[in-house]
């Protein structure tokens, strides 16, 4: 009798895991989904490189960095345990950081279930984002880092794509909280996702990952802070463009179609100013502007930008579009781009005559910008200004500017020489292509932070091939 009972009572639990769509090898873990849901398992090296360190059952995945993209922008996460103390429970966390970078990303899990099923994905997020290193559980000076939760009801891989139903962006740093999402099986496998992307690059971003759910809608819990679910297209998806900044992907437009920046004019408000602000300028949004180099550029703000114009919080801009930027009494305009003369063609000299003048570099700058802003190519800039290393320009640095792009003389030959090697002594490293100081650090056994101080660095990414660094010993 007892043993027909016993039969009994398992048939019960077959079922009840079939109605609400759950496999029966998840039942003894209370219906989630989710394999290793809470980080417990061991971690493993993702096509055996130890920067991808991940918790078994879990993928990383982050929008790649591209060449067009400024030094620091959409760089590779370290992936990697969390240390005991950033364990929201029991023993394990999986952690990710870019340190002087931004990131689009964060992992994800596939995971089989019946079609039509309404799922909530759940999950502890913790954000530590730090100018400085003073205290490792206080954000000084964030670097506003977005944080969604999300899920691929048709099962895809694919953290930019269209099929991603995310949660509301939140903000928050120095603690644990609860994000989730909920969205219905359109197959016979869900992908959830967690999504991080930093707005800014100082200093270091770290998120930490624990005790994730995935449940049918009528088992999962109320979380901690529910947000709204939206589902963003890709057109929204957004990917860090500029230092600083994370804008939504522009239309690629050629540049040669591109509208050529003008000086704005100053015009009068038609609308109540914030604060120290009395007038306006009109400014026509370009490829790759952002709200916040638009305020810099302006000496005005963000907040009052997107004030004037009713912008939402995200600061989304669309290419043509009219801004009203709001300059107080003490700002200047930029003195008008003043044509010099440049080498006549049929002198010798590898440009054509072409409109010239000069630029102070600013704060934030980067030769794309500065490309973009006087339509131009960043080739040419580096060209003419006899920059080596495109990311090495500095506020203060006044550049050559030309709005075309410069006419390849035909190179005369020059005699081929020898490349000198480095002579590298004990306690040296010569920095090869494709490097980075994090790699080095590590090949070495030691911190980023120590081979900075060592070779009085002040940026980690202004390293390049063939610089001779001191190995600290000992």
């Amino acid at each position: 009798m007892r043993t027909r009972q016993i039969v009994t009572f398992l048939l019960c639990v077959v079922m009840v895991g079939t109605v609400f769509g759950l496999p029966a090898n998840v039942q003894a873990q209370g219906g989630n989904l989710l394999r290793n849901a809470d980080f417990e398992g061991s971690f493993v090296n993702v096509g055996g490189d130890s920067t991808l360190r991940v918790a078994e059952n879990w993928q990383p995945w982050y929008v790649e960095h591209q060449a067009t993209d400024a030094a620091g922008i959409n760089l590779q996460p370290e992936y990697k345990a969390a240390e005991a103390f950033r364990v929201h429970a029991g023993s394990g966390a999986q952690e990710y950081n870019t340190f002087f970078a931004t990131h689009t990303g964060g992992i994800y899990q596939r995971v089989p279930v019946t079609p039509s099923t309404e799922l909530q994905f759940s999950i502890f997020v913790y954000i530590w984002s730090s100018a400085t290193y003073e205290n490792p559980d206080i954000s000084i000076d964030p670097n506003n880092v977005i944080v969604n939760v999300g899920i691929d009801p048709f099962g895809g891989t694919d953290g930019t794509s269209a099929n991603v139903i995310w949660s509301a962006d939140a903000e928050f740093y120095d603690e644990y909280r609860q994000l989730s999402v909920t969205a219905t099986s359109q197959s016979t496998a869900v992908t959830v996702f967690v999504r991080t992307a930093p707005l800014g690059f100082v200093g270091t971003n770290n998120v930490y990952l624990d005790d994730a759910a995935l449940l049918p809608l009528g088992m999962a819990a109320t979380p901690t802070t529910p947000p709204t679910n939206t589902p963003i297209p890709t057109s929204d998806v957004p990917v860090p463009t500029q230092e600083g900044t994370v804008t939504p992907i522009p239309t690629i437009i050629p540049i040669a179609t591109q509208p050529l920046v003008t000086q704005p004019a100053i015009t009068t408000p038609t609308a109540t100013l914030p604060g120290q602000y009395n007038s306006t300028v009109l400014y026509t949004v370009v490829a790759g502007d952002t709200v916040w180099e638009i305020a810099r550029r302006f000496e005005s703000t963000v907040d009052a930008i997107i004030d004037v114009n009713g912008l939402d919080a995200t600061g989304f801009l669309s290419i043509g579009q009219t801004l009203v930027v709001p300059i107080s009494v003490n700002y200047q305009q930029p003195a008008t781009f003043t044509p010099v003369p440049t080498q006549a063609a049929g002198t010798g000299g590898q440009y054509p005559v072409t409109a010239t003048g000069s630029y102070t570099v600013l704060g934030g700058d980067t030769l794309y910008s500065i490309a973009r802003s006087f339509n131009t190519t960043v080739e040419t800039l580096a060209q003419i200004n006899n920059i080596v290393n495109p990311s090495l320009i500095y506020p203060g640095q006044v550049l050559t500017v030309a709005n075309t792009a410069p006419v390849q003389a035909t190179p005369t030959p020059v005699p081929v020489q020898a490349t000198a090697v480095p002579q590298v002594t004990p306690g040296q490293h010569v920095v090869q292509v494709g490097e980075n100081l994090f790699r080095i650090a590590l090949r070495y056994n030691m911190t980023w932070d120590v081979l900075m101080q060592a070779n009085g660095l002040y940026n980690p990414h202004l390293v390049f091939p063939g610089q001779i660094l001191i190995i600290p010993q000992g």
